[in-house]
């Protein structure tokens, strides 16, 4: 029973950490995501940002969606194909990663949190 409870207080760390991400940039982590996987400029298809986020097709497309109702990024269609649609990141968009980059995220607070409860095993 021991190490379901660890793992519920892994969770927790977790969830605190994801809430408080939330609460400070005003995007989720999923959302966040989606943009670092842009922030080099080039157009990306939604299976490019599946791969690079680590989601199913269906979450992705619901995590672009939301992304894009923010003004974050914007969506055309393909030249080359013209069933595929392309993602890129607004001026908006960029100012946002730009935001997220320059402040502290308490990521060594996180890895101390998680690092507790795995050692309480």
């Amino acid at each position: 029973m021991e190490p379901i409870c660890n793992l519920k207080d892994i969770y927790k760390a977790l969830y605190q950490f994801e809430k408080e991400f939330m609460e400070t940039h005003r995007i989720t982590i999923n959302e966040a995501m989606v943009l670092c996987c842009m922030k080099d400029g080039e157009m990306k298809t939604a299976g490019a940002i599946c791969e690079f986020v680590g989601l199913s097709n269906s979450r992705v497309s619901k995590v672009i969606t939301s992304v894009e109702s923010k003004g974050y990024i914007y969506r055309t269609i393909s030249t080359e194909d013209k069933r595929q649609m392309l993602f890129s990141l607004t001026s908006q968009g960029e100012e946002k990663i730009s935001r997220m980059q320059a402040s502290d995220l308490h990521i060594r607070e996180l890895y101390a949190r998680l690092a507790a409860c795995i050692q309480t095993e």
